[in-house]
């Protein structure tokens, strides 16, 4: 072959790109959270092993922790020390942190959805249920009850918050009932915290079978043993994330 009658190569020209450009750039908060709804989206596909859905949910709730400790945590702390500047994608602290939130309550309510409306019902299928505490039978709430009082009320201390007591410390990642309780000659109701004690298993196993009631479903059911003489007037389950990166004195 004559080599001298091919055609010469154009050198390369770079592309004139504009490196400031904040479109070329994709945020790393959001980059983030785009992961682990890849993570959630395994946890949707029915293709996928039961035990394996229920491994990704679990670790999309690890991740979202450690994201919410470090990540949104980080924001927040520049939004109150007034940093202005922006990301390479262009979003100040304070857009980021809304973009993140907009992002997130959509894939926390699929992960809700997930768990309520395929999860739960597909273990249920198999034999393994996780019921509420009213659907136990009434033999088995008060062999519940027995249970709360010969293993859980010992470990239980509830803190109130009234003018005579500060807010009680909510250590992180832990989970807490919250109790309104209302003493039978006063007006105001008291806020109760009870932490849900990490010492005991979160699924209370019904007699020998594979059939549980979750643990804040027990004590919930039981507070007149734990709180006697007041009314309970409400209560609710939740639990907090704190921002790893301050330190308590």
């Amino acid at each position: 072959m004559d080599h001298d009658s091919e055609p010469a190569i154009p050198a390369y020209e770079p592309a004139d790109v504009d490196l400031t450009d904040s479109s070329l750039y994709l945020n790393r908060e959001l980059s983030a959270l785009a992961f682990q709804r890849r993570v959630l989206h395994e946890a949707l596909d029915e293709r996928n092993p039961l035990l394996e859905r229920v491994r990704f949910l679990a670790i999309v709730t690890r991740n979202l922790d450690e994201f919410t400790m470090k990540r949104i945590g980080g924001l927040k702390q520049q939004i109150e020390a007034d940093v202005t500047e922006t990301a390479p994608d262009g979003r100040t602290p304070e857009e980021q942190l809304a973009a993140v939130h907009e992002t997130l309550r959509p894939m926390l309510a699929t992960q809700a959805r997930c768990y309520r409306d395929a999860i739960r019902p597909a273990l249920a299928a198999e034999g393994i249920e996780i019921l509420d505490y009213d659907d136990a039978a009434a033999a088995e709430q008060s062999e519940l009850r027995t249970y709360f009082e010969e293993s859980v009320l010992p470990t239980l201390t509830p803190l109130s918050f009234d003018p005579a007591h500060p807010f009680p410390f909510i250590s992180n990642r832990s989970l807490s009932l919250a109790v309104l309780t209302r003493h039978p000659n006063a007006e105001d109701p008291t806020f109760t915290r009870i932490k849900i004690p990490p010492n005991r298993p979160r699924l209370v196993q019904l007699g020998d079978d594979t059939r549980y009631v979750l643990l804040e479903e027990v004590i919930r059911a039981n507070l007149d043993l734990l709180l006697p003489n007041v009314e309970i007037v409400d209560t609710a389950l939740f639990r907090l994330t704190r921002n790893a990166e301050v330190r308590r004195n």
